[in-house]
């Protein structure tokens, strides 16, 4: 008689083919399903993957969650890329640098051919993953 585990068979976990913010393992695909939440104007999913307290600089100013929300209503974006992407673990932050080059209209405007340099730092806290503050520059900028 032949003992039962020769038949165990193993078996390949393979990662989802499309990742959301509850598959999610790292700080770039945090970042690529934000730029997708913008894209498909999913503005509850990027409501709730940023913190209470998050702050927004860029070259106009410094904004609270509830502004750079009321911002992205005038954002339509028909495609993204990222480039240049580096993450530095810190404790429970991770602080993500990258360029993105955008494709779209803000306030009826196409956004410039250049890419544009960003900061975010994103934190673990009980609920998941969010991000607690982002710098945004223009390469011309950040000369």
């Amino acid at each position: 008689m032949l003992p039962l585990f020769f038949s165990i068979a193993c078996t390949k976990w393979e990662e989802p083919k499309t990742h959301n913010f509850k598959t999610a393992t790292g700080a770039e695909q945090y970042e690529r399903l934000m730029w997708d939440a913008v894209k498909n104007k999913d503005r509850l999913a990027i409501a709730s993957h940023l913190a209470s307290n998050y702050v927004h600089q860029d070259e106009t100013g410094t904004k609270s969650k509830e502004q750079f929300l009321a911002e992205l209503e005038q954002t339509t974006l028909s495609d993204y890329s990222l480039g240049e992407l580096n993450v530095t673990p810190q404790g429970n932050d991770m602080i993500v640098t990258y360029q993105v080059t955008l494709r779209g209209t803000h306030a009826g405007k196409p956004f410039p051919n250049e890419p544009i340099c960003l900061l975010s730092v994103w934190q673990q806290q009980k609920s998941g993953w969010v991000l607690v503050a982002q710098s945004s520059s223009s390469i011309q900028n950040s000369r």
